[in-house]
């Protein structure tokens, strides 16, 4: 029941076991692992009695809590180190594909505003 964490490796490793986990849904953080009520369960930050309720909830239904575990076991498979490599690996192609396109927009946009200023200078 974290308030600051972006990335929360206990909530994956639960995932990658099987097991439904409860957070804290925070701008960031779990709310981008946890679909809630699919694979696992988010409160509101604070509310302790929302999170024992979830808690609560997963203990005593065990289907729900089996549904859930399997679903998470899936979606744990999009943090696999393979498939987080090669999710880089195109990012980092696709940056350096684009790399002289990005620095001619940006030297474009420098002469724009450079010669803006002139211009405002120039009726002042």
């Amino acid at each position: 029941a974290s308030d600051a964490e972006s990335f929360v490796m206990s909530v994956e490793v639960a995932m990658r076991w099987g097991t439904p986990a409860v957070a804290t849904e925070f701008p960031h953080g779990p709310a981008e692992i946890i679909n809630d009520g699919v694979d696992g369960r988010l409160v509101p930050m604070g509310d302790r009695q929302a999170l024992a309720a979830a808690l609560g909830d997963l203990i005593t239904d065990e289907p729900d809590r089996h549904r859930m575990g399997e679903a998470a076991r899936d979606a744990a498979r999009r943090f696999d180190p393979a498939h987080v490599a090669h999710v880089y690996e195109e990012l980092f192609g696709d940056l350096a594909a684009t790399r002289s396109a990005r620095a001619w927009q940006r030297r474009k946009a420098r002469w724009r505003n450079r010669a803006g200023r002139a211009l405002r200078r120039l009726r002042h």
